[in-house]
């Protein structure tokens, strides 16, 4: 008995095939041939590589996967000449991120902050240095955070504002890198001189195993005490994307402090890599970032201009009342702000009406999460802000957990959610 031949699979290997089939691994060949609006062997020869997909066959493949179309196009060769436009946007991204650090010729190995600082402060010859880690969370949740640089000058007695400022210009270069920054206040008095290293929340690359069909681009807005910075670490983790603060690139990319709250260009540097992300959320990196500027509302304006595309997921961490009242104790007590705390809580309730006035042309690709207050952090009655460290990175932990499994039921995306929340717990080996 005779059987035909079997057919030779002659687009395989090309790139445009091998990228979906790896985009698709998560999902069924009937699941993705339902999302397509396409038979199930046609779907089936297409990733077989027995056919050759038309532009309207890879476009809707690409909305069914959620993978950019642009990039699927250029790859089967549609689109004559983009490939090599968007070969050189990775790298520009790439020469950018490395391009300072090179121009300063800086010898051996790359160091931590905390080392690169302390050691640039050893070599002005005044201070003593030391350093001590900081953790936060409880149990499981706990996590190396971020580092302090404690400098104690030689001579005694207290520590002037000139100083302050001589060893701020001396360091500049290495503060603004890492968007480190003084401690509010001077610890110990003002016999010594605090520097805080973020450590979770500072910049850092994904491991080159990103978890398949979580959205491309994912940005995590709602300020800094509702976890912007934290929550999306968690998801960097989680899904091994890049993980970018728009403070700490703005930082980097303007030489601009981050501790300096009054910088009439705060805000504008910003909403420019923000403005950048939104842009290029197609396009550029597997990415989730914080967009933490001033009180949210502004960002998710410019946010909102990506509505009629897929990316970026927003994720808003939306702070409760109670958080709200926090906040602005928390900002007057530590003198982020020159108002009262009763009108900066005034302007931090019509912010947060202007946010979700703001996102509503996203709302198809918007995930809003409740931020509360943690329980122990508190106001008393004399005014005291009474701050819960351990209890809030728990709140942030369990917001990150929270949007994976959110992002998964609502969106119904194909990523594996128990891949997804066990890198996000064993995130605390990777820090």
């Amino acid at each position: 008995m005779s059987s035909e031949p079997k057919r030779a699979a002659r687009h395989l290997n090309e790139p445009w095939c091998q990228e979906l089939r790896a985009a698709s691994a998560p999902v069924t060949r009937a699941q993705l041939a339902a999302n397509a609006g396409m038979s199930k062997a046609k779907v089936q020869e297409i990733l077989g590589g027995h056919l050759r997909p038309s532009m309207d066959d890879i476009a809707r493949l690409a909305d069914a996967l959620n993978y950019p179309k642009l990039r699927l196009l250029a790859l089967a060769g549609y689109l004559e000449g983009l490939s090599n436009l968007l070969t050189y946007l990775d790298q520009i991204e790439e020469q950018a991120e490395r391009m300072e650090h090179s121009a300063k010729r800086l010898p051996g190995d790359p160091l931590s902050g905390a080392t690169r600082i302390a050691n640039s402060a050893l070599s002005e010859g005044n201070f003593e240095v030391a350093m001590r880690p900081v953790f936060l969370g409880s149990g499981p949740r706990r996590r190396h955070y971020a580092d302090r640089v404690m400098l104690r000058p030689l001579h005694d007695g207290p520590i002037s504002e000139s100083t302050r400022a001589r060893v701020e210009a001396a360091l500049y270069d290495e503060l603004a890198w890492f968007g480190a920054g003084f401690t509010r206040g001077w610890e110990h008095g003002t016999q010594s001189l605090t520097i805080n290293v973020p450590r979770f929340v500072a910049l850092r690359r994904g491991t080159g195993s990103p978890l398949r069909g979580a959205p491309r681009s994912i940005t995590v807005i709602g300020g800094h005490w509702a976890g912007s910075a934290d929550v999306a670490s968690f998801l960097g983790y989680a899904f091994d994307y890049d993980y970018s603060h728009v403070a700490f690139v703005a930082s980097r990319a303007f030489s601009r402090l981050t501790h300096h709250y009054n910088d009439n260009f705060r805000d504008r540097d910003r909403l420019e890599v923000a403005r950048t992300y939104v842009e290029g959320s197609d396009l550029g990196r597997l990415r989730v970032w914080a967009a933490d500027t001033g009180d949210s509302e502004t960002v998710a304006s410019i946010i909102a201009t990506s509505a009629k595309r897929k990316s970026p997921l927003v994720i808003h961490l939306r702070p409760t009342d109670d958080l709200l009242e926090w906040t602005a104790h928390a900002r007057r007590t530590h003198r982020h702000t020159s108002v009262s705390a009763g009108e900066d809580l005034r302007a931090l309730h019509v912010a947060r009406a202007r946010t979700d006035q703001a996102l509503r042309p996203v709302e198809h690709k918007l995930l809003v999460l409740p931020a509360p207050l943690p329980q122990g952090a508190r106001v008393a009655s004399s005014g005291e802000v009474i701050d819960a460290p351990d209890a809030f990175f728990d709140t942030w932990a369990d917001l990150a957990e929270q949007a994976i499994k959110q992002m998964h039921a609502r969106f119904a995306l194909p990523f594996r959610l128990t891949t997804a929340l066990q890198r996000l717990n064993d995130s605390k080996t990777q820090v």
